[in-house]
């Protein structure tokens, strides 16, 4: 098992936003359509990245997508995954007549787009390429960083805990269902709040949450052990999977002079040339 290459795809470098020219926005990607937009003197969004042509769809997903809702309409409680089972189930049982139809259909379509998807890459520069570039990247991050969030839930990784001053606003927020500006305003006397408490309760707060933390560490180390057991390495936290630092290096971050077990081999000197008689 390669390990330590999963290890370094699992922990890779996020991808630096600062490398976006500022004032640039990025619209939410659908169905294979993207575009950005970017603000005009008037405020206003304006495209600077064209509409990409839509991909046809392949034979197995049009079909899905032709009888899903009749799908949906026979089985109400069925959760979307149970349909694309049921969809999957019947996809199994389709006449090689019908699957060919879709086939010629999804050619017919798939040669119209790679027309289309040739023109549109022709007329795009080399500042919307590098953009499209970057706009894939946090996709794909951020579709990593889901995987990433589900796969820890299932095998079980404690919950940080909130610190002090999120355990104040939790136990201080009132009934959820505010508008967007009544939540920003009530963060925003929450914080005020906080400040002016007095020095013996946001200890209380602090007590609290150092507590909570001292738990979540004693967890964190029997799941992480029981996960490098089972070889989830992927799972575990980068410099829990490293190993522990000399004490010479601990000494030397310190500011103290690192303790040389061995003593220092001696570089060989220069060959010097013969005495002349």
């Amino acid at each position: 098992m390669q390990l330590n290459a999963v290890a370094r795809l699992f922990y890779s470098p996020r991808l630096l936003l600062s490398t976006r020219q500022p004032g640039s926005l990025s619209s939410v990607p659908s169905c294979g359509l993207h575009a950005t937009a970017t603000l005009n003197d008037a405020g206003t969004a304006t495209k600077s990245v064209p509409e990409k042509p839509k991909r046809p769809m392949n034979t197995y997903i049009r079909f899905a997508q032709s009888i899903r809702s009749s799908l949906a309409s026979a089985n109400p409680q069925a959760s979307p995954t149970d349909i694309s089972k049921l969809a999957a189930v019947k996809w199994q049982s389709l006449d090689q007549a019908s699957k060919a139809k879709l086939e010629e259909e999804y050619k017919r379509e798939q040669a119209v787009w790679l027309q289309k998807n040739a023109k549109y890459l022709s007329q795009l520069t080399d500042a919307q390429k590098e953009e499209i570039k970057l706009e894939r990247q946090q996709r794909n991050e951020g579709k990593v960083k889901r995987e990433q969030k589900r796969m820890l839930k299932e095998l079980g990784r404690p919950k940080r805990p909130m610190n002090a001053y999120l355990r104040f606003c939790a136990q201080n927020k009132p009934a959820p269902g505010l508008s967007k500006e009544d939540n920003k305003m009530q963060m925003k006397n929450l914080g005020m709040q906080w400040k002016r408490l007095p020095e013996g309760e946001r200890e209380r707060y602090t007590k609290e949450a150092e507590a909570e933390m001292k738990r979540y560490q004693e967890e964190m180390k029997v799941w992480e052990d029981k996960m490098l057991a089972a070889e989830n390495v992927i799972a575990v936290r980068k410099k829990n999977v490293l190993l522990p630092p000399s004490p010479a290096s601990v000494k030397a971050k310190k500011g103290g002079i690192p303790v040389v077990d061995s003593a220092p081999v001696a570089k060989p000197k220069k060959p010097t040339s013969a005495a002349r008689p």
